[in-house]
């Protein structure tokens, strides 16, 4: 039996090794072959069958066909090893992570940065080939990295168990169609590319090339650790980061809109006429506003057609001149008077808060589909006739409160105009609707969007409005129209929140996919991508003078960007929770921020450095890091939540929030 076995064929064991070895060739003949096919290599393609004698790609067995996109992947980044070893995204990750931790701090941060890409698509890959516990061991093991910056995604990402949930999954399309962004100096990517490929972790290498976008820095390496921000530009941006920074040099016209001398000259004859006791005060604040420099970069007043202006205006624009004399005058050392209203018996029902300019009305919109209107001063004038009336005991007086009905789902949104006469709500039953607060009615309802419109703002001259919705667009709309003119498109996820900005021809939004955009108006494209939060965007403000924009959400964190440069001027630390409204005082001198940890709090914008305050267990009124912080000081509330922060005419801050009786 020796002898036949010497002079015979091989043992078994090597017959089938030779087997899967001429197997495996044929099968990596036919893939190179198709894949020379798909590139127009013809006469390459014809010489590899004719030397390999192999047959056309549809000869494949069905468990080896793969698409286009995945070929040069698999010949590029194939390991025979890792491909048999349904443990190697694990260990190669594990190795990955401890080599990071091992590096020295000044490329720890940056390149820590990569991980979280590399650990959602290596979950995703294991749950697509059907590998359900080496998924969920994976996950469980390595998911402690990623809790502290992005607990809401790895919250969503565990919701993931089949292929089927990965097809239905917004959140993971987003991933899977858009490339991760990240920034990381020439050096450090040149450590990481080394390190994969030293140690042939090719599964590691097929996602950062096929999901990742690296920029490296190549003109310096970072030398000090606190230099470093391992967030910059990180995120799913829709486009690749060196793109995304030629895009944000594009010129803007951010400057004051031009005065309307005509307009400006029919108001100064009726305050003549009319010989009211501050004329002199309001001659000059008109002529102080015609004699205002045009700015350079100033939009014309045809970017934005608005409708000839009615003689009704006029007293609306000598009241606007009342306010702007009467204005006070803020700053960090002379703070603003602050209003509070709490809402009692309405946790949990009441989304959303707003204020008129004038702080004549006030708001809520309600799950039970319909919106509360209140008007303070007509409250205060029945109590007074109440009191002077020879009534009789025990009857209250009348609460002059309007409910508006007229929506079919919760109300999300509220905005009124700057004449406080008209107010916006929407909800989701996908529609917008206007409404009067002088005859308390329902006037036009606006149709358009497909989802949930989470948020409506209206425009500074009153004729246009702006939406946000579930389905991650924004639209423009005007209330002579009941289509949409606009329709903003490029979100990854739900639009939070919209504004305007002061001079009409840009819009503003917040998003859930961490991103803000401003959108120019007549195009409808995207002129701008703020991308540095970790969490969605739920408030966003733009100073008065159109330059800066505040942006706040889940991660806690107010950001604050130049609009010109695209770029971040500092970030401001504080609120323990989410942060809810932005808004900037009249004069652009002072921020203020309020939040669901229950406080209100106001900020030094015009502060050049950029020390962090330490978030405190117990919300106190003075700022955290004494007198050099931005934070310049927190107003707590009695287990209110604060929904809506809102300066007046006379930068007077307005506070709106709901009662949590469940503490």
């Amino acid at each position: 039996m020796a002898d036949q076995d010497r002079s015979g064929s091989p043992p078994p064991g090597k017959d089938l090794q030779a087997s899967g070895i001429t197997a495996h060739t044929q099968v990596s003949d036919r893939l190179v072959a198709h894949y020379l096919n798909q590139r127009g290599f013809r006469q390459a393609e014809a010489s590899l069958r004719s030397e390999a004698k192999i047959k056309g790609v549809q000869d494949l067995p069905t468990d080896v066909k793969v698409d286009e996109v995945s070929i040069p992947n698999f010949i590029l980044f194939y390991n025979e090893a890792e491909a048999n070893n349904p443990l190697a995204y694990e260990q190669s990750y594990t190795r990955l992570r401890k080599w990071i931790d091992d590096s020295i701090d000044v490329y720890k941060l940056e390149l820590r940065v990569i991980l979280f890409p590399i650990f959602v698509h290596a979950y995703l890959d294991l749950v697509e080939k059907d590998l359900p516990d080496q998924a969920k061991h994976f996950f469980e093991t390595c998911r402690i990295d990623h809790l502290e910056n992005h607990s809401p995604d790895i919250l969503r990402l565990g919701g993931i168990q089949d292929a089927q949930h990965i097809s239905e999954s917004d959140f993971v399309q987003n991933f899977r169609q858009n490339k991760y962004g990240v920034k990381m100096s020439k050096y450090a990517f040149e450590l990481l590319l080394c390190f994969l490929q030293d140690n042939k972790f090719m599964l590691l290498l097929r996602i950062t090339n096929q999901y990742v976008s690296i920029q490296a820095v190549s003109d310096k390496s970072v030398h000090n650790v606190d230099d470093i921000d391992p967030d910059d530009g990180a995120g799913l941006i829709g486009q690749y980061i060196s793109q995304l920074q030629s895009f944000n040099r594009e010129p803007l016209l951010l400057g004051r809109l031009p005065p309307d001398v005509q307009f400006l000259g029919d108001v100064e004859k009726a305050i003549a006429l009319q010989r009211v006791e501050d004329t002199d005060e309001l001659k000059q604040q008109i002529d102080a506003t015609l004699k205002a420099t045009t700015e350079p970069d100033a939009p014309s007043r045809e970017n934005v057609p608005l409708p000839p202006r009615r003689r009704f205006e006029i007293q609306e624009e000598m009241d606007a001149l009342r306010d702007i004399c009467k204005q006070v005058r803020c700053s960090p050392s002379a703070l603003p008077s602050i209003c509070c209203y709490t809402f009692h018996n309405g946790y949990g029902g009441i989304n959303t808060l707003r204020a008129s300019p004038s702080a004549e009305f006030l708001a809520a919109g309600f799950n039970d589909s319909f919106i509360k209107l209140w008007s303070p001063k007509e409250e205060e004038q029945s109590r007074r006739r109440h009191a002077n009336r020879n009534s009789k005991a025990g009857t209250d007086p009348i609460r002059p409160s309007t409910n508006l009905i007229g929506h079919s789902g919760p109300v999300f949104g509220l905005d009124f105009n700057r004449s406080s006469q008209f107010l916006l709500s929407s909800s989701e039953d996908k529609t917008i609707r206007l409404w009067s607060t002088h005859t308390k009615t329902n006037l036009v309802v606006f149709k358009g969007h497909n989802y949930p419109v989470f948020d409506v703002c209206f425009g500074p001259y009153d004729v246009y409005f702006a939406s946000a919705s579930h389905d991650r667009t924004a639209r423009l709309w005007s209330c002579d129209h009941l289509f949409p003119l606009r329709v903003f498109v490029g979100h990854l996820s739900d639009v939070d929140t919209v504004r305007f900005h002061p001079n009409s021809n840009y819009l503003l939004t917040g998003s859930a996919d961490r991103t803000c955009r401003l959108w120019d108006v007549q195009k409808g494209s995207c002129v701008r991508i703020f991308s540095k939060h970790q969490g969605a965007v739920s408030a966003v403000a733009i100073s008065p003078d159109g330059r800066t924009m505040a942006s706040g959400g889940d991660d806690k964190t107010i950001r604050l960007w130049d609009l010109g440069s695209g770029r971040r001027i500092k970030s401001m630390h504080g609120h323990n929770s989410f942060i809810s409204s932005l808004e900037f005082s009249q004069d652009g001198s002072l921020l203020a921020s309020g939040g669901i940890d229950d406080s209100v709090r106001l900020w030094d914008v015009k502060r050049a450095d950029t020390h962090e305050i330490k978030m405190d267990s117990q919300i106190s009124d003075q700022p955290s890091d004494g007198a050099r912080s931005d934070h310049i000081a927190a107003y707590p509330t009695k287990r209110t939540p604060v929904y809506s922060v809102q300066f007046t005419k006379r930068n007077v801050l307005m506070a709106l929030g709901v009662f949590n009786s469940q503490l």
